[in-house]
């Protein structure tokens, strides 16, 4: 798997060769992320390149490499966030990056992450099990931030407690989401 980097790289090339400059490689990974927590709830596979390329048309080899990559993205981080030892991270501009435009890429994951989970309309953040619809609601927040004019490292550090929160949050969705199925599941055999 890439590190945080170069899949950032990855997906801002790719979405470059499909056109997409609307979007940023934040955003996409954050669909992604939110795709699999709607899937685990809902039990209804994404179309994936339609929640980032609405205007996408089958057949259409521009698109060809960014649905390879979605789907890439949707086995890998479905892989480590069932497997929470493993270190999910959120694809970010690099730490070396503007600050404003680290938190421009925290705001468009943020966004990203609840159009994915929210897409299809089969479920409310208030349906969220446990301390969900919380951390969603943090999340629409977060969606709106932008950095100010405060100390530089206040701001460095507001922004490192905000990303450690999103991936956190984005991580407990998903095991709250989990465990709420899996509690589910022997009563549904009967």
């Amino acid at each position: 798997m890439p590190d945080r980097s170069d899949r950032y790289t990855q997906i801002e090339s790719t979405l470059a060769l499909a056109e997409i400059t609307e979007l940023t490689p934040s955003e996409v990974h954050g669909t992604v992320v939110g795709a699999i927590i709607n899937h685990l709830k809902t039990g209804i596979t994404p179309e994936l390149l339609k929640l980032v390329a609405p205007e996408a048309q089958a057949g259409d080899g521009r698109f060809a490499r960014l649905n390879e990559l979605l789907y890439e993205m949707y086995r890998e981080t479905g892989e480590l966030l069932f497997d929470s030892k493993e270190g999910f991270e959120l694809v970010l501009p690099d730490d070396d990056e503007p600050l404003a435009w680290r938190v421009e890429g925290l705001a468009t994951w943020s966004k990203g992450f609840l159009l994915g989970m929210l897409y299809n309309d089969r479920f409310s953040i208030d349906q969220l099990p446990e301390s969900g619809p919380e951390i969603a609601r943090d999340m629409f927040e977060i969606s709106e931030a932008g950095s100010g004019d405060e100390d530089q490292r206040e701001e460095e550090f507001a922004f490192v407690e905000l990303e450690e929160y999103l991936k956190v949050g984005a991580q407990l969705i998903f095991e709250f989401i989990y465990s709420e199925q899996a509690a589910d599941a022997p009563s549904q055999a009967h």
